[in-house]
């Protein structure tokens, strides 16, 4: 007996639970608006033209407008579920699937034995479509369809249901169901799942014939043809946009690629949700949003919009170059760590800051001729902009080269001494030194290379009469420390730290966040190392030696590395909690050596981003209603404390000051703080700075401590 096809019995048609739904076919949308009143099927050509056919070979199907990211590729952000034994895709690298991180945090397992161990069970495939198989077998011949129902293929289940209704049940399974030996594919072009029943459409796409079927009957081979296939994870289509549309966003997806770290299956697929209904992604602006998007979706759709009118102005031959205008994109900036060089999206108009044409072209042949980092380049254009507002004072603006003398050199030396922050606020002496070096270095480099061939021999700087100099080698180590009763005011609303608005927030619970940057704010509090030595401490990083504690960290500052801390009991306990917690935690794998890992699969480092940590803290530090500082004002109230003097690198002079004010021997906190030279830590014990914290520090070192810190750091007693 043949199964009846449940497609004849419109009463017996199910489908499957909720799932993305695939837009109806349109009807022709109405002909594209171009900017300029420019031929769409002109603008369509010139896309095709400047499109490579071979972008992201065995990624990219051109036939069928659809990206495959291949799951082994870093430069896709979808890889398979850490579990080794899952094979889920998950639109992440290097992270579990939701499944195996619920079965993570109810396991006693850490992360990695979890990876390593865990065996799911799961109705689905690895890409997301039905796995299990329908449970009709006749002579060890399992029917091949998916399962649907009550472990039932769609047409066995509807045969299934008509024969009980009629009693046959028993006789339906031992004499009349059948298994199926061909899994029929769906007739959606590249669909990956086989067809939900004999109509010939799988399950997810037979949901979508059925409604629209509704307002437009249309032939399920023919409805088919329009459609874009299931998608997982690590796949977009672009069927469902208008032909024009899919050639921009196409061109302008490999123009992206091109300086973009890594694309984004999700926000391709999101982007092409809204942009279904428009003629043209050519706007003045990106479209706007009627819902809340991520950052990532957000970054996407302006580098594409930004691209795509790159191109439309070449299209149209409106694309003169202004020489006064830096893409980056093209000149491609080499990224600050040991990351592969990429290109960035983004133009720099030197005429905001530079006004001397020579100083901008030269600024330019530097740029676009050495490839600097991303960090050179932004300090000599900061050391540039300053130079340059200096010589605009000068007689002639400092327009004529041939022109410049001995004294606008000192002019500019001048400016450095006294430079600013974008806030008012004056530069270290050591970044004053720095950003008069990257100047003269980038006036040295111009000429070398005889780019300023007509830049007057007298304009040169002078070792002795020109140097900016160093107020006070610790100059921004005196006089920061927040006063002990603040520190207390700070503790007392700890339980708020890591809540509500968290810099670099990922997908795990607040409570965890909490935990992990309360640790943060202890280990900054208590053992007064600099936010990128906290930020990249070692898994590992406490060692105990007969009863007694110490912390291992880096001084990436002087390239010394596992050093030795002594810490309180009370600071190893807090580290100790954050690591039971942390093992349990679904986070990037990149940051599995780290202490407090990155909270993304992006960061260049693997581990938290001392910049989130003092973002963070500001959130925080914002959030507490009051916070008064010594003394009381005219009337006898509580004078309030300037939040803006705390920040994580001030716990480092809180640290210092709270020794020397216990009395902490010079050489013992010497070592504590690892300074190159003691009279660095004599700075802490002048008069004026003694008990400057607020009142004498309650951690007072008995004479063991101090003698225990002797032992460990080799002290003569």
């Amino acid at each position: 007996m043949t199964a009846r096809s449940v497609a004849d019995q419109p009463h017996l048609l199910l489908v499957l639970p909720d799932t993305p739904s695939v837009p109806a076919p349109r009807p022709a949308p109405n002909r594209a608006v171009l900017p300029g009143g420019a031929d769409p099927a002109a603008w369509g050509a010139w896309l095709g033209e400047h499109t490579d056919p071979t972008w992201r070979a065995g990624e990219w199907d051109r036939e069928h407008w659809l990206f495959t990211g291949r799951l082994d590729n870093p430069r896709t952000t979808a890889s398979t579920c850490r579990t080794a034994a899952c094979g889920m895709v998950v639109n992440a690298r290097n992270i579990f699937c939701a499944m195996c991180a619920d079965r993570l945090k109810a396991s006693s397992l850490t992360a990695e034995e979890f990876a390593a161990t865990h065996i799911p069970q799961r109705d689905k495939a690895p890409n997301g479509c039905a796995a299990a198989r329908c449970a009709v077998t006749r002579d060890g011949v399992q029917c091949v369809r998916p399962k649907h129902c009550r472990n039932l293929c769609s047409t066995h289940y509807g045969t299934w249901l008509y024969h009980q209704h009629r009693g046959n049940e028993d006789r339906w399974w031992s004499h009349i169901a059948v298994p199926f030996t061909d899994e029929v594919p769906c007739l959606v072009p590249a669909c990956p799942s086989p067809a939900f029943n004999s109509g010939g459409l799988c399950g997810f796409h037979s949901r979508a014939w059925t409604r629209d079927n509704r307002t437009a009957p249309t032939p399920a081979a023919e409805w088919a043809q329009n459609q874009p296939p299931y998608v997982a994870a690590h796949q977009f289509s672009l069927v469902p946009l208008a032909d024009l549309v899919r050639r921009e966003v196409l061109y302008a997806l490999q123009q992206v690629d091109r300086w973009a770290r890594v694309l984004n299956p999700s926000s391709i697929r999101s982007l092409v949700r809204d942009h279904a209904d428009v003629t043209t992604l050519l706007r003045d602006e990106p479209r706007p949003l009627s819902a809340h998007k991520d950052a990532a979706y957000r970054r996407t759709l302006k580098q594409l919009h930004t691209a795509l009118c790159t191109g439309f102005d070449e299209f149209t031959g409106r694309s003169d170059v202004n020489e006064d205008v830096l893409d980056l994109r093209e000149i491609g900036l080499r990224a600050v760590s040991g990351q592969e060089p990429r290109q960035f999206a983004a133009t720099v108009d030197l005429t905001q800051s530079i006004h001397q044409p020579w100083l901008r072209r030269l600024v330019r042949f530097w740029a676009c001729t050495e490839r600097p980092r991303t960090d050179d380049f932004s300090r000599t254009l900061r050391a540039t902009t300053i130079a340059s507002r200096a010589l605009a004072q000068r007689p002639g603006a400092g327009n004529d080269p041939t022109t410049l003398r001995f004294a606008d050199v000192t002019a500019v030396v001048d400016a450095f001494r006294t430079a600013l922050k974008r806030d008012g606020t004056p530069y270290s002496s050591g970044h004053r030194n720095a950003l008069t070096g990257c100047f003269f270095q980038l006036i040295d480099y111009g000429r070398r290379s005889d780019a300023l061939d007509d830049l007057a021999g007298t304009f040169t700087r002078d070792a002795v009469h020109h140097t900016v100099g160093r107020e006070d080698e610790n100059e921004d180590e005196i006089g920061k420390a927040i006063p002990e009763s603040v520190i207390r005011q700070l503790d007392a609303h700890l339980e708020a730290i890591g809540r509500g608005s968290v810099a670099g927030r990922r997908d795990i619970p607040e409570a965890d966040l909490h935990l992990l940057y309360r640790t943060v704010y202890i280990v900054l509090r208590d053992t007064g190392r600099r936010p990128l030595e906290v930020a990249s401490l070692s898994r590992d990083c406490l060692e105990t030696d007969r009863g007694q504690t110490s912390l291992i960290w880096d001084n990436h500052k002087r390239r010394r590395h596992r050093r030795r801390l002594p810490i309180t009991a009370t600071t190893a306990q807090a580290i100790r909690e954050w690591q039971q917690r942390r093992n349990h935690l679904d986070l990037p794998a990149s940051g599995d050596r780290f202490l407090f890992p990155a909270l993304t699969d992006q960061s260049a480092a693997g581990h938290l981003s001392s910049s989130y940590i003092s973002e963070t803290m500001r959130l925080w530090v914002a959030s507490i209603p009051e916070i008064h500082a010594e003394g009381v004002d005219a009337h006898g109230d509580p004078l309030p404390f300037d939040r803006t003097l705390i920040y994580p690198y001030a716990f480092r002079h809180s640290y210092a000051q709270r020794h020397a004010d216990a009395g902490t021997p010079v050489d013992v906190l010497r070592e504590l703080m690892d300074h190159k030279s003691i009279a660095m830590t004599q700075r802490y014990y002048n008069p004026r700075l003694l008990h400057q914290t607020g009142e004498k520090s309650q951690v007072a070192w008995p004479k063991r401590e101090v003698e225990r810190v002797r032992r460990v750091y080799g002290l003569a007693s």
